[in-house]
């Protein structure tokens, strides 16, 4: 039977779960992955509500074990969503910690559960917390997209004589593509931004990994383009070649600028005077 007294001790668990708005924002003052993750450590703890199993029940007993890591899963989560607000130099280290503690409460969870299947909703859990460790070198991403209302031409970017070639992460749009207004041609994170793509025209947004595809009809005519999550993989022409990703180089875009350039002149040749940019991502 549930007393006052319980019910005051979840209430307090849940109002200490609550950010309060006299005190000064926890998170505007950290400045590292430990502080980060204590912080959420002790808000998702607070929230839990945990209530003490029967020693005799072995099921309640393995959500009892399951506690610490699943509770350190979610802390690792909702720390990784906030990790654009530690120093850039910083947030590497950041990431490998994460993965190592993900690792381990995963491991230890697959201990506990040995012989029986692990409930549906500490899977997610878990899950949850390695898609946010792979989504993490995307910490603090800002798109460049084109200004304005006409079209232009994607410069080419010379990577090689970047300073920050391999740092970071970045992709650029091909060279040579003509570019619609108002989508993005290039994103990145911990490194500095291309210098070919600086000055008026480029305009910088904050936006979360993206792939852009070109969508052609049967003679070859553009009909638009397609902004889409990386998770998905629409009909048409990728125009957007990654080049590093988290510090580490994935390679070079091979196509040659004027002939592209050419391919794309005879693509918008006979297509509509506006040609439409879609959506299917949250623009910030």
């Amino acid at each position: 039977m549930t007393t006052d007294s319980d019910h005051r001790s979840l209430d307090a668990d849940r109002d200490a779960a609550r950010p309060d708005d006299r005190t000064i924002d926890p998170i505007a003052s950290l400045g590292t992955w430990s502080a980060l993750l204590g912080h959420w450590m002790a808000l998702v703890k607070a929230g839990e509500g945990l209530v003490r199993a029967a020693p005799d029940d072995l099921d309640a007993a393995r959500w009892r074990a399951s506690i610490p890591e699943v509770v350190t899963l979610q802390a690792i989560t909702f720390a990784l969503g906030e990790l654009a607000r530690l120093p850039e130099a910083d947030r590497p280290l950041a990431r490998d910690r994460a993965d190592l503690g993900v690792t381990s409460a995963a491991s230890a969870l697959d201990q506990v559960w040995r012989g029986v299947e692990m409930p549906e909703s500490v899977l997610e859990i878990a899950a949850d917390a390695r898609r946010a460790v792979e989504q993490a070198v995307y910490a603090g991403l800002q798109w460049i997209v084109l200004g304005g209302t006409t079209r232009a031409r994607m410069p080419v970017v010379d990577l090689d004589a970047d300073p920050d070639a391999d740092r970071g992460t970045l992709a650029v749009m091909l060279p040579g593509t003509i570019v619609l207004p108002g989508e993005p041609v290039a994103w990145w994170t911990e490194r500095s931004r291309p210098p070919a793509l600086e000055g008026a025209g480029w305009e910088v947004v904050e936006g979360p990994p993206v792939q852009v595809y070109r969508e052609l009809d049967e003679q070859g005519r553009v009909v638009g383009d397609l902004v889409a999550s990386l998770d998905d993989l629409p009909a048409g022409l990728p125009l957007l070649a990654p080049i590093v990703l988290d510090g580490r180089s994935i390679g070079r875009p091979t196509v040659d600028p004027e002939s592209w350039a050419a391919a794309n002149d005879r693509a918008f040749a006979e297509a509509d005077a506006e040609v439409p940019v879609r959506w299917t991502v949250s623009r910030d």
